[in-house]
């Protein structure tokens, strides 16, 4: 088998500056590796400066590399020599001037030229492919989803509008973003087994915990809505399946070292148990218990609620000994975090929230805006009408 270990050679972690990205560098390097961070630009000092910091952490050590993801060639140099990779880049669609197309191929041709850098290098055993639970969650499931559902899976059930096809990816972000991690996780699979390393891919549902940099606070971003929550911002309703962004880390490393895995296997990192399978007015509740006479926002409206997705930890468990965080540890350090950073303010009162019937005038970290990945059409409709 080809696993690795801190004294194999180094590792690199792309999309390092970002929330999970960061945690992946934090982990190696607690645990001896040599890691060269990829990030989009390493002369961005409030970036990146979290990164350096690890240095004085150690035992392991951190380089910083400017890559960008969408120009071939950029990690080159990165992986020359690099035992192992770590994966966390995407284009989310998230950032300003997005598209739902800029998501799909942010998503399969950045991979694509991935894998072209890994397979020049020559000296990579393994990569771990940072995917999505979008890779995973299909219409009508039979039970709850394991590493076994695809979200490809069951397309007759599909809306009109959201069955999968290159005329839907062009005005639909969720369809897009599904679709690309779907077909790069099977392109790496597939290339790996062709050029003779192991691939891996981890599909992380609702990511929550300690943000290591402001920076990390970032639109639609579920870290991010806890912050909303804590400044007394309602949100429509949502049922959670929570995970912490230290375990997607953590696991990310023992899938590299594990010696029991093998090429294409996959990991769904999401709730551990039915703790973890909560709707957003638990959520709620468990801050409320932090916060005591606090304003913490719940559901912006009540209303019936779907539970799903449901999906629990095992493979994590069973195969790589994860030990999880608990979803109030994580709902907690989240929180402390955002505090810590002072990127959030309470209010007085614990009635004293946004929601629909009380209008406080708060605004959303989370959606702050127009969220750019959407129907360019639509987009250009709502622009014209002075809502954009």
């Amino acid at each position: 088998m080809a696993h690795i270990g801190p004294k194999d050679g180094p590792v690199a972690v792309t999309g390092a500056a970002g929330f999970i990205g960061a945690h992946i560098v934090k982990n190696l390097v607690e645990h001896g590796y040599e890691v060269r961070a990829c990030v989009r630009d390493a002369t961005n000092q409030p970036n990146t400066a979290h990164l350096r910091l690890m240095n004085s952490a150690g035992p392991g050590s951190v380089s910083l590399h400017t890559c960008d993801m969408t120009i071939p060639g950029a990690y080159d140099t990165a992986f020359e020599g690099c035992v192992g990779i770590f994966h966390a880049a995407a284009e989310m669609g998230n950032l300003e001037g997005s598209t739902p197309m800029k998501v799909y191929e942010g998503g399969l041709i950045a991979t694509q030229m991935l894998m072209d850098s890994i397979k020049k290098a020559g000296s990579v055993k393994r990569l771990v492919y940072t995917s999505s639970f979008a890779a995973v969650g299909h219409p009508s499931p039979d039970g709850p989803y394991t590493e076994d559902s695809w979200a490809d899976m069951n397309q007759d059930k599909r809306p009109d509008g959201a069955r999968w096809s290159m005329e839907t990816v062009k005005k639909n972000r969720e369809v897009a973003y599904a679709m690309t991690k779907v077909e790069s996780e099977r392109y790496v699979y597939a290339e790996a087994d062709a050029a003779g390393f192991e691939a891996f891919g981890v599909c992380p549902c609702h990511v929550i915990g300690p943000l290591l940099a402001r920076t990390h606070q970032r639109p639609w971003a579920w870290q991010t809505r806890i912050g909303d929550m804590l400044e007394g911002y309602g949100h429509p309703r949502m049922f959670w399946n929570i995970v912490d962004v230290r375990d997607v880390a953590e696991a990310q490393r023992l899938i590299a070292e594990c010696p029991d895995n093998s090429n294409g296997q996959r990991y769904n990192l999401v709730a551990t148990d039915e703790s973890g399978l909560i709707p957003q007015s638990e959520v709620q509740a468990h801050l409320q218990k932090l916060f005591p006479g606090k304003g913490i926002a719940g559901n912006y409206r009540e209303g019936e609620l779907r539970r799903g997705p449901v999906a629990v930890l095992e493979k994590c468990i069973t195969q790589l000994g994860l030990k999880p965080h608990s979803p109030v540890q994580s709902i907690m350090d989240n929180a402390y975090s955002l505090l810590a950073w002072e990127l959030v303010q309470m209010r007085d009162g614990q009635d004293n929230w946004q929601r629909d019937g009380n209008d406080l005038g708060i605004q959303s970290k989370w959606s702050p805006h127009l969220y750019p990945a959407i129907d360019p059409e639509v987009r250009q409709k709502l622009e014209a009408e002075g809502k954009g």
